[in-house]
């Protein structure tokens, strides 16, 4: 008996693994055709550690929809020219201009995976108490830590799904077989938010702070990781609501579709939440700075310390100190922050996914980081519109010589491809120019295909406390973060200009700023000086993180309003096809993507997107087919509807 049950647990998780690498038949399919009987699975911890360990492998198939859902349709890219699958090419420039029949079979819209891992998530949380029961040597301490690393692995799935799709399919219960999806229809995003604010606040502080090996504290869940999640559900969920009502409101919510103010449910108010934003940003800084100190748990050595640090004046900020003392010295710079960084699990990083040579490749880096067989190249036009105030600021930015750089080759350097290198294994060599000028630097790029996905890091919960503190009347103060990261990587090889950064930040504002806000504005109103001046930067430190559209979702949601705080709450209906969401599609274009897309294709660009639902991805058309009539195509993709 005890060899039968060996195979069956091996046979399932086997097969737990394998629904990992394919493509399921329709959106919740999580069992073979032969379904394996699960009650004789759940005994001991080790089963939950194998279905656990499987969320993570299953996580690392998704890293492609990760970085395509969250760039592909931004303005950080242009499509390579020289990019020679065609077919590849069609149909990302079909995603970017809008122009996607509903009926699609391109697996780009297939969610199938994410649900998988769902689904493995509810498993655990479903036999985690039985299994505690049954087997001695398992804790309440440990299944604590575990239930709180898997509610949050998934919230941070059904996240993804909801930035990229707004409403989906919910559910926290387990799904066993393949009829079980026709009972599923699409929950409100906005309660789905709620119940993922929910669920991770109730095992925030629970997880393990770190782990014995650096490569589990930085690719496993840990409290870190936690706070830096709820930060960003928070920031996320004022924005959502606060183009929806005033932002002195204590906004209505929505239980199944109908607007109430049920106290029992979630009630609370946009100024709150963006507070909220900003506390658990700073829990999540002085999370990592405990996890890295090694303080409070035994464990192994990490080998942290590897590079000089400065924080610039701010708290639980230690970044990584770049050399550019020695460029002017006649030496190449010498940029500690990219190697450590992106070399994988650094100081900095808070959650990875891990990726190895025995684990298989990081799927997403064709898309950037093969140089002339990439898809995508940065945009010229959008670097321009950032550094409006001089053509050289965009050089002296040494995140670009490895996140948007021309192409090297033996002869004259080519300026119209700008190639996205960071996914390199924290490799690249600089050609020095005798000019010491950063414009004559060369870059040659290293290359491996085994770099880790980095989901959060200490750069991202910094730029999501300054965002907050932005809506909150906090212009200057956040201007800090943006500033310190900026002069991080800023190479000043002009002594003699008047406008490099100031040493001394604690007072800074728009005018200390290297790139002072002013002149990165592009045709943004001068209320909202200090919100662009975020995102700018947001946009320069992530481009090819798959950070970007989903910024520019969040800004088009909170200015659905408009800045007089005008309601604009209509639901879209085939009577009032335009819905809600127009005033901050049109806002999002004309202030934040004017530098790729010019005056026509921004014309253009709103006629497709047309409001609200047009910030979301179409659904593919077989989940809709698997849910048996009851999940209906995003109403801005569904030509039927609309043009009629």
């Amino acid at each position: 008996m005890k060899i039968y049950n060996k195979f069956i647990k091996i046979a399932f998780l086997l097969g737990l693994v394998a629904l990992t690498l394919s493509s399921c038949e329709d959106w919740l399919t999580i069992t073979p055709t032969t379904q394996i009987v699960e009650d004789d699975f759940w005994e001991d911890k080790n089963d939950l550690e194998g279905v656990r360990y499987a969320i993570y492998q299953n996580m690392r198939g998704n890293v492609s929809k990760m970085a395509l859902w969250g760039d592909l349709r931004s303005d950080s890219y242009s499509l390579n020219g020289a990019d020679t699958d065609n077919g590849t090419s069609t149909f990302y420039k079909e995603i970017r201009d809008g122009r996607i029949e509903r009926d699609s079979a391109n697996t780009y819209f297939d969610w199938a995976n994410f649900y998988t891992g769902i689904n493995y998530c509810n498993k655990v949380l479903q036999h985690g108490a039985e299994v505690l029961e049954r087997d001695k040597q398992f804790t309440a301490a440990e299944w604590n830590q575990m239930k709180a690393e898997v509610t949050t692995l998934r919230a941070l799935n059904y996240f993804y799904l909801i930035r990229a799709f707004k409403d989906v399919p919910y559910t926290t219960k387990t799904i066993n077989n393949d009829t079980e999806v026709q009972y599923f229809k699409a929950t409100n995003q906005l309660v789905i938010l709620d119940s993922l604010i929910t669920d991770v606040e109730s095992v925030k502080g629970q997880a393990r702070n770190r782990f014995s090996r650096m490569a589990d504290t930085k690719g496993l869940i840990t409290n870190p990781a936690i706070y830096a999640l709820l930060s960003d559900l928070y920031l996320w969920r004022a924005s959502l609501h606060e183009g929806r009502y005033n932002a002195n409101h204590v906004d209505t919510v929505y239980v199944n579709n109908v607007q109430t103010r049920d106290s029992s449910y979630v009630i609370h108010s946009v100024k709150g939440d963006y507070q909220k934003a900003i506390d658990y940003a700073d829990e999540a800084m002085a999370a990592l700075v405990k996890q890295n100190n090694r303080e409070g748990e035994d464990g192994g050595s990490f080998g942290f310390g590897r590079g000089e640090t400065i924080s610039y004046g701010l708290e639980n900020c230690e970044m990584y100190k770049n050399n550019f003392e020695s460029f002017i010295n006649g030496n190449p710079p010498t940029l500690t922050a990219f190697r450590e960084i992106y070399g994988g699990n650094s100081d900095e990083s808070i959650f990875e996914i891990q990726f190895s040579q025995s684990e298989g490749s990081n799927g997403a880096v064709g898309n950037w980081g093969n140089q002339s067989a990439s898809h995508l190249v940065a945009s010229d036009g959008t670097l321009t519109r950032i550094y409006t105030n001089s053509s050289d600021d965009r050089y002296r930015d040494s995140r670009l010589w490895f996140s948007a750089w021309n192409l090297i080759t033996t002869s004259v350097q080519t300026l119209s491809s700008y190639f996205c290198f960071k996914w390199s294994g924290g490799s690249f060599g600089l050609m020095m120019p005798e000019t010491r000028k950063c414009k004559d630097i060369r870059v040659l790029p290293g290359s491996s295909p085994y770099c880790n996905w980095i989901v959060y890091r200490l750069s991202d919960v910094m730029l999501q406390k300054a965002e907050a503190m932005v809506a909150l009347g906090q212009g200057k103060e956040a201007l800090r973060y943006v500033n310190a990261l900026h002069r991080r990587w800023f190479c000043n090889d002009d002594l003699n200009s008047t406008a490099q950064p100031v040493e001394d930040v604690t007072t800074a504002d728009g005018a200390e700023y290297r790139s002072s806000s002013a002149a990165r504005l592009g045709n943004a109103p001068q209320a909202e000086s200090y919100e662009i001046a975020v995102l700018n930067e947001r946009q320069l430190e992530f481009l090819g993180e798959g950070k970007r559209w989903f910024d520019l979702v969040r800004y088009a949601e909170r200015h659905a309003g408009g800045q007089d705080g005008t309601k604009d709450e209509r639901e879209w209906t085939e009577e009032n096809p335009i819905g809600n969401g127009k005033k901050g599609v049109d806002a999002m274009i004309d202030n934040l993507m004017g530098g790729e897309f010019k005056k026509e294709a921004q014309t253009s660009l709103k006629n497709h997107l047309k409001n609200r639902y047009g910030l979301y991805n179409l659904i593919y058309y077989r989940e809709i087919q698997a849910s048996n009539g009851l999940l209906e195509q995003n109403p801005v993709w569904n030509y039927n509807k609309y043009e009629k």
